[in-house]
């Protein structure tokens, strides 16, 4: 694809992508949907992630003279772990804080110690539910679906942000993104 339509389009179409499915996520996940609720949106976002990681790599070891391969390499390499890190900080710390903003009203008739427990994430809340397993499970997965959304949601908002970069950067002339990430 990158070759018949080139580099800015593939990874603008990838990004796209991306946030779609970023944004299907945020919509269509349930409780009682699992994981089908998702499935469309990774679907969406690997093949996002597929069209984007070619070209930028391409883009990056092509700027740099055969004798610097390695150098480009690793730069390439340092780019992907650190975004993805990233990422999984930043929406990781937003999927946290809305489950906790979200569980915190349904634990008023639970014990203390459980309640407590709960709040610090779904897996504490389902492993400490005991005998009180169906109430607390139904009062975590809710807010763990709230939270879901908002880091989602985040996501997409990252996603535009990147994708209107790619936009302005490729009208600034042939070989933008090479420039932006050799310096």
């Amino acid at each position: 694809m990158t070759a018949r339509t080139g580099t800015r389009t593939t990874m603008a179409a990838g990004i796209l992508l991306g946030g779609a499915g970023l944004a299907l996520m945020a919509t269509l996940v349930s409780v009682d949907g699992g994981y089908l609720s998702i499935l469309a949106g990774m679907l969406a976002m690997g093949l996002g992630i597929g069209l984007t990681q070619t070209p930028s790599t391409e883009a990056i070891t092509s700027a740099l003279p055969r004798e610097r391969q390695g150098v480009a390499s690793a730069l390439n390499d340092v780019t992907r772990e650190f975004g993805t890190a990233l990422s999984v900080a930043l929406l990781g710390a937003v999927l946290t804080a809305g489950y906790r903003n979200a569980i915190n009203p349904r634990l008023d008739t639970f014990p203390t110690h459980t309640a407590d427990t709960a709040g610090e994430g779904i897996a504490n809340a389902i492993d400490t539910a005991g005998t009180q397993a169906p109430a607390l499970i139904h009062a975590a997965q809710e807010p763990f679906v709230d939270g879901w959304q908002q880091a989602m949601w985040t996501g997409v908002a990252v996603m535009t942000i990147l994708f209107a970069y790619v936009l302005v950067q490729a009208r600034r002339g042939r070989g933008w993104m090479t420039r932006t990430a050799v310096r």
